[in-house]
């Protein structure tokens, strides 16, 4: 009968009446056993719970009996017992219970009251008795490598009880050291019956199998009736590995009909491997079969194998893709011990590889790294696959996936002024695909750190154009007033909007001969004004720097000492000043 864990825990300390009288409900709660309900523990003075006397001396000293020797022990009574348990008496109950949950193959439970007495009684750990009864439930409960170390007490090396669980919890069955534990755990094997025997009977078939001994996995299967699901998965295995596919392949496809899902599953796994390995199917069908194994079953050995196979099999194809694929999903999901540090090299490796191949479409390998950018390099390789693949992804007009790429960069990796640069890089992309308020969005998320001032220069310059192309012209020119070196895009800001006067005044700042644009600029809102003194002390400076060049002959056209100005000149010199400023670019798709 299943308690719940908190009367669980009341009915093992069993310190009180209380506890007593909620134990007593608890069991009376199920079936009618005829037994009244159990008188209280006793207390220790003042109420507290009796600490339970010392029990490992007198457990070690218990004569041990073989599997199957000694009558299985009633749960419901186990139960009682502890109930009624004084100080002396309720680590033997305990024991009773444990031993009774062992049998009854309930290992999380075992595990519970086990551990229970471990806490009151730590000298239990010296007694092989309660090792291999914390070994037992905790491969039970599916735990094998911890189970292993329960085990490994120099008293339970040669007891067979002891190593048929050894075998149960994944041992390794190989060389010297398999046939010795394969010897020793024979007799205990034989002392278990029925669907006991049968496990036990498995569980060192698969170890042979798992180790390459496939004969002699055969020889424990025979043991086990012909019908038995999975001894005949275990034998199809064993059969196709010693060279008799029909035989095997007739197995398997006898538990695809009459076997659980994960035993289906298993089937078909092996009969893929050995159609692969005979050639009878081809490695892209293959892969198609597992994927739609994969599909159907999730989780496991059956997966992992699935995934290992299907990884080997895109590597000799040189399918970087398939590989990366499998590779990734076997990381994700699988506890890869040793290998997992090497498995994330290959797949980082490989990611890179694909990221990077100028032949591959750019929406392929921006789909593959979103994809798999939890797995992306680290430090600098990773920054620079990053930055790679933005650059790609905004020189083919698609500036918001770039953005975005990039933003995932600041938000899970740039640290303090690292995110800098990046926010102005971000910004300039959503410009180009005219989000302007994103950009201000972006900028304020990336507040806090005391960026240099060239950062903090440029990420105002942004704020700035942001703000313009919303409309908001006089705020962004404000802004500008506390930038330093802004002068250029004042002057661009002014220029687009026609602004001659203005700009007139802001272009002066960045006159020199060697920037043409400028120069012709400055003569071109002269002209709009109707200023002749500043036309003429323009030509003065600026032109016989210019002289003899195309931006001469305009700015001779637009100056001219006479005041004329030639309208064709004039259409001239505004098609010479295309060139923008550093970032004039960003304005041209301005609103209003």
């Amino acid at each position: 009968m299943t308690r719940p864990r908190s009367i669980l825990a009341l009915v093992l300390l069993a310190g009180s009446a209380s506890a007593a009288m909620a134990a007593g409900d608890a069991r009376h709660a199920g079936p009618a056993h005829g037994t009244p309900p159990p008188a209280a523990a006793k207390a220790a003075p003042g109420g507290a719970v009796a600490k339970p006397q010392p029990f490992a001396a007198q457990l070690a000293e218990l004569p041990r009996s073989a599997p199957g020797a000694r009558a299985a022990i009633d749960i419901p009574l186990a139960w009682s017992l502890i109930a009624r348990s004084t100080a002396e008496t309720r680590q033997a109950a305990r024991w009773k219970l444990a031993t009774a949950l062992i049998d009854a193959r309930r290992g999380a439970d075992a595990l519970g009251v086990l551990e229970t007495m471990l806490r009151d009684d730590s000298a239990l750990e010296l007694v092989p008795a309660w090792r291999l009864a914390m070994g037992k439930a905790t491969a039970m409960a599916g735990r094998d490598s911890a189970a292993l170390t329960w085990f490994n007490a120099p008293e339970l090396l040669a007891d067979p009880e002891a190593c048929a669980w050894r075998i149960r919890a994944g041992a390794v069955i190989d060389g010297p050291a398999g046939s010795a534990l394969l010897k020793c755990a024979v007799p205990a094997i034989l002392a278990h019956h029925g669907a006991d025997r049968i496990a036990f009977l498995l569980d060192a078939a698969v170890g042979l199998s798992r180790s390459g001994h496939h004969d002699r996995a055969l020889r424990f299967l025979a043991a086990i009736p012909d019908q038995h699901v999975a001894a005949n998965l275990q034998r199809g295995i064993a059969l196709l590995a010693t060279g008799q596919p029909e035989a095997g392949k007739l197995r398997l496809e006898r538990v695809l009909l009459s076997g659980t899902p994960a035993e289906r599953a298993a089937a078909e796994l092996a009969l893929i491997r050995d159609a692969l390995a005979r050639g009878t199917v081809k490695p892209g069908e293959a892969v198609k079969r597992l994927d739609a194994l994969t599909f159907r079953w999730r989780g496991g050995e059956v997966e992992r194998a699935a995934l290992e196979l299907k990884w080997q099999i895109a590597e000799r194809a040189h399918d970087p893709v398939t590989a990366l694929v499998a590779s990734a999903t076997l990381f994700r999901h699988f506890d890869l011990g040793a290998q997992t540090g090497p498995t994330l090299t290959r797949i980082q490796a490989d990611l890179q590889t694909l990221v990077n191949d100028p032949k591959r479409p750019i929406a392929q390998a921006a789909g593959l790294f979103w994809e798999y950018r939890d797995l992306s390099p680290t430090g600098a390789p990773g920054d620079l696959l990053v930055s790679t693949l933005a650059d790609r992804l905004s020189a083919a007009g698609l500036h918001v996936r770039a953005a975005e790429l990039l933003q995932h960069q600041m938000q899970n990796r740039a640290i303090d002024i690292a995110k800098g640069p990046l926010s102005v890089r971000i910004a300039r992309l959503l410009l180009l695909a005219d989000k302007p308020d994103q950009v201000l969005t972006t900028l304020r998320r990336s507040d806090g750190p005391d960026y240099p001032a060239p950062i903090a220069a440029d990420r105002q310059r942004m704020q700035a154009i942001a703000t313009w192309r919303m409309g908001r012209r006089g705020d962004a020119l404000a802004m500008l007033d506390q930038v330093e070196a802004a002068d250029d895009l004042r002057a661009e800001m002014l220029w687009q909007a026609r602004d001659w006067a203005r700009f007139a005044q802001a272009n002066r700042a960045v006159l020199a001969p060697a920037r043409t644009a400028a120069v012709l600029r400055q003569a071109v809102a002269l002209v709009m004004l109707g200023d002749e003194p500043g036309l003429a002390a323009l030509r003065k400076r600026y032109f016989p720097a210019l002289r003899g060049t195309k931006a001469g002959e305009a700015l001779g056209a637009l100056a001219s000492p006479n005041g004329a100005v030639n309208p064709a000149a004039l259409d001239a010199a505004m098609a010479g000043v295309s060139e923008t400023a550093a970032d004039g670019d960003l304005l041209l798709l301005a609103r209003g």
